[in-house]
């Protein structure tokens, strides 16, 4: 037994000392594979834009445009707008306004002298702020009614009372008819035209002696006295603007006793038509004023003196409009194109072309200022 422990101690012993003895392997490491990590992109996050919430603009309660009432404008003539002549185009004239600047038309007309005042009264009274009279015979209605009304305006084609809330419209006549009367002079030295004759006689036949007629007759007479002094002019008035019947005798009295040969008819336009008829008989010729009259007797009317009112009724009107108007007279002559002639096609080569000229050099000087017509009043 003891043979035996001695033996299994020599044993373990010796694997002890043979465990000691053997190289022992050192454990060969594993290569280290360093993980590198892989940084993933790192992706900013972009902030998402802000959207700044805007308060939705506040509209702004605009008043509503207050709509201006249309202004009140009245036309009171002297007559009928009816007709032809100047009456009818300062009709027009008012009409075209009236659809130009949006206001309601309102005439007051008559041919009845006593009714004038009343309706220039009644165009005040209804509120009406520019009353505008039609023709020099209104003067009176309008003078003895615009101071009762000092906060309306008062415009009178042909006419003008001068109180501080009146305007007239003075047509610059005198220089329309110095054409006329230069036309005339031409025509009775020359024999080119049937009928004329050696006198060197022309006529005027006038409605009534008021202001524009005179000044009618005033230019006819120097435009003659322009072209030849030794030419003579006679005149005769009516006494109305409504008298065909003693317009046409006064024409026929110059024709067949007076040796005129031409007569420049501003006879109202009823009037007008007597003195043509008295052309249209005898074969002499005639001269027209206001409007065209050329065609009323065919190769017979030289021309016609134009008297363009509507030009002149759509400009008061405007300047009203526009805050522009004054007291006082606007002038209206030939540069303002108010006042022309025809350009005689009616008559064509009964006319000589030296004739026309001579006419178109006229009208040139007095638009320049270069020749002078002298308003009589």
């Amino acid at each position: 037994m003891k043979k035996f422990r001695i033996l299994v101690v020599g044993l373990i012993i010796s694997m002890l000392i043979l465990g000691a003895c053997t190289p022992t392997e050192e454990p060969t490491e594993e290569p280290v594979v360093e993980e590198t990590e892989v940084e993933e992109p790192v992706v900013e996050e972009t902030e998402e834009p802000v959207v700044e919430e805007t308060e939705e603009p506040v509209a702004e309660e605009t008043e509503e445009p207050v709509e201006e009432e249309p202004r009140q404008i009245a036309l009171v003539p002297a007559g009928r707008v009816g007709k032809e002549g100047f009456m009818f185009l300062s009709g027009q004239g008012y009409k075209l306004a009236a659809a130009d600047f949006g206001f309601e038309e309102r005439i007051l007309e008559s041919e009845v002298a006593e009714e004038w005042e009343r309706n220039v009264r009644t165009a005040s009274q209804d509120g009406y702020e520019l009353v505008v009279g039609v023709g020099n015979t209104m003067s009176d209605a309008i003078a003895n009614v615009a101071p009762d009304f000092p906060d309306i305006w008062y415009a009178l084609v042909d006419g003008n009372p001068g109180l501080d809330n009146t305007v007239g419209l003075i047509a610059q006549e005198q220089e329309g008819s110095f054409l006329a009367g230069a036309l005339a002079a031409m025509l009775t030295t020359e024999t080119t035209l049937e009928n004329i004759n050696e006198e060197k006689v022309i006529g005027f036949v006038g409605g009534m002696e008021v202001p524009s007629v005179v000044r009618w007759f005033s230019g006819f007479q120097q435009g003659a006295a322009y072209i030849d002094p030794d030419v003579q002019v006679q005149i005769s008035y009516v006494g109305s603007f409504n008298d065909p019947a003693k317009a046409k005798e006064l024409a026929l009295a110059m024709f067949n006793e007076q040796n005129v040969d031409i007569i420049m008819s501003v006879a109202g336009s009823p009037g007008d038509v007597g003195v043509f008829e008295a052309v249209e008989e005898t074969g002499f010729y005639g001269i027209g004023a206001d409007v065209d009259w050329d065609d009323q007797v065919p190769g017979k009317i030289l021309t016609s003196v134009l008297k363009k009112t509507d030009v002149a009724v759509y400009d008061v009107i405007e300047r009203f409009i526009n805050g522009t108007l004054e007291a006082g007279e606007l002038m209206y002559g030939v540069a303002s194109g108010v006042m022309d002639i025809t350009d005689m096609a009616n008559m064509g080569d009964s006319i000589p072309q030296a004739v026309r000229d001579k006419i178109d050099e006229i009208k040139a000087g007095i638009t320049a200022g270069e020749i002078t017509v002298e308003r009589p009043q």
